[in-house]
């Protein structure tokens, strides 16, 4: 996968969710060969910048102690901080369009921090024109990448980033597509009623094998594996993510008709991979 784009971008606050992501940034940023730059979004502040030196009195933002320890943990890589004015949604929206990754941090299921996160994950992750990681464990853990595979567009970004990532961090890839024998009413569904077990079966063999095909010549050095499992994908990524060093899914599905938000999946491992997340879209959605 070739790119253009040009840094990681993390979001901060002074939480501790805050100080994983920025980690995660770290590692991720060594990772790409890509600078860094760190921000925090204040509707109210004033927009302060710091290329290499230590930014201006911005105390309680959680920026100056983020830019600390970037830079102590990646000597070798460009740290930038900055205070941007405007909420955080469309602060990180509009820097992912020239960014390699976004990152933020996972708030946790309590109430309030659930309802917080709802607003900044859910947006960002559903509009962003890169990869959004959604960090939970501050280091790399050991483990493969696992990547769920549905045939969707969104879902082959998700598949070659996880191989690369999966590459970089010299690890091996979980490609696994589940399936079920859905129901003659299901919503959309336009599939006969005698539909036998077998033939859904048959076409996820399909659907799989037309996902790796060619991944073996294109990534030799990566240890790519695949499995075909029968269950809901909601349960099956969230236990597939409890032994994963990062989970990655297609920001939409196969929705029939195509809708504009967060796929349901996506959005159910948002709160329950206990994993880091990556949330992959297709292209950079127009209009945003």
């Amino acid at each position: 996968m070739t790119s253009t784009r040009k840094r990681i971008v993390v979001g901060v606050d002074d939480s501790e969710a805050s100080r994983i992501a920025v980690r995660a940034a770290c590692a991720e940023a060594i990772l790409h060969h890509c600078p860094l730059h760190i921000v925090h979004a204040d509707p109210f502040g004033e927009p302060t910048h710091s290329a290499a030196g230590p930014l201006p009195d911005v105390q309680g933002y959680g920026l100056v102690d983020a830019l600390t320890r970037a830079r102590e943990a990646t000597a070798r890589i460009a740290v930038t901080g900055e205070v941007a004015r405007g909420f955080p949604e469309p602060v990180l929206i509009a820097m992912s369009r020239q960014a390699e990754l976004v990152v933020i941090g996972h708030r946790g299921l309590g109430a309030l921090a659930r309802a917080l996160f709802d607003t900044v994950g859910s947006e960002v992750t559903r509009r962003a024109g890169c990869p959004v990681l959604v960090a939970r464990a501050p280091d790399l853990p050991d483990g493969p990448v696992v990547v769920g595979v549905d045939g969707s567009p969104d879902s082959q970004a998700a598949a070659e980033f996880a191989v690369v990532e999966a590459g970089m961090r010299g690890c091996a890839v979980h490609v696994m597509h589940v399936w079920s024998r859905p129901g003659p009413h299901a919503p959309g569904s336009v599939l006969p009623v005698d539909l036998d077990a077998e033939s859904v079966q048959a076409g996820a063999e399909r659907l799989l094998s037309e996902t790796m095909a060619g991944w073996g010549d294109a990534y030799p050095d990566v240890d790519i594996q695949h499995s075909l499992v029968h269950g809901h994908p909601r349960q099956v990524l969230t236990e597939a993510a409890a032994s994963a060093s990062l989970l990655v899914v297609g920001a939409r599905g196969r929705t029939t008709p195509p809708v504009p938000g967060l796929g349901s999946v996506s959005r159910h491992l948002l709160h329950h991979a206990a994993c880091s997340l990556a949330v992959v879209p297709r292209h950079l959605p127009e209009g945003s």
